[in-house]
């Protein structure tokens, strides 16, 4: 209940499980569509889809402005990469939010606009927004990897903790560097998660890849639980942002 209460007491607490929902949604009709007696529960969710969407939207409602304010304090950060960087993602999410206001208002019927052409700048913008964290992310991991050369000592971990984590790591050989690195640096792990799941989303959209809606829906789910961790975790957040 505290969980709950911690989310939904924030906006951006709201959107993470609304988006967690929309995704769901997709991703659960895509696998019930081949089913000829299930045709009504797949065009529920698909009801619940556009409807979480649309409600998004209006949640995002002046949100264009914050966004535009943190383009001007990171301009200002002493890091070179981190400050084109985020300044540049900062102005491309500020332009995807404001397309995002105008696809919002040609939903409701406030005014008639080109759907399909709003829809292709917001995508495009988005995906601006989201190669330019990508290049942050592995900046940051380039930055890990050239502190620990110079240390040569391995960093506490976390994983221990956890037995379901600690299985894998016992078990499963392979996966051992990408949990000590998701233990040890977890605010970098799941901003390069999201943002690696997220990026296939506004690629599917504008046509440059040929994922179904099924998989989109499972991308936008991890990417959806992703943000939802570094909500309630502040130090899985990525700083600066």
């Amino acid at each position: 209940m505290d969980t709950w209460i911690r989310l939904n007491s924030t906006t951006a607490g709201k959107d993470k499980i609304f988006r967690l929902i929309q995704y769901l949604s997709r991703f659960v009709w895509h696998n019930l569509e081949r089913r000829e007696n299930l045709r009504d529960a797949v065009a529920r969710l698909k009801i619940l889809e556009s409807a979480f969407s649309s409600f998004r939207k209006l949640l995002r409602l002046g949100k264009s402005l914050e966004t535009l304010h943190g383009a001007l304090r990171t301009r200002l950060l002493p890091d070179l990469v981190l400050r084109v960087t985020l300044t540049l993602s900062r102005i491309y999410q500020t332009f995807y939010l404001l397309v995002d206001h105008i696809i919002w208002i040609g939903r409701v019927g406030l005014y008639d606009i080109n759907k399909a052409k709003w829809s292709d700048y917001s995508n495009k913008f988005w995906l601006g927004s989201i190669i330019l964290n990508l290049i942050r992310d592995v900046y940051e991991i380039f930055q890990i990897a050239q502190k620990q050369v110079r240390c040569r000592t391995p960093e506490p971990c976390l994983y221990k903790t956890f037995p379901i984590i600690k299985t894998m790591y016992d078990c499963i050989p392979a996966t051992r560097p990408v949990v000590a690195f998701a233990e040890g640096h977890r605010d970098v792990f799941w901003d390069s998660l999201k943002n690696f799941c997220d990026i296939w989303i506004p690629l599917t959209s504008l046509g440059h890849t040929k994922l179904s809606p099924g998989m989109v829906g499972l991308l936008g789910s991890v990417s959806s639980f992703a943000g939802l961790v570094t909500v309630l975790d502040p130090l899985s957040k990525l700083a600066p942002t």
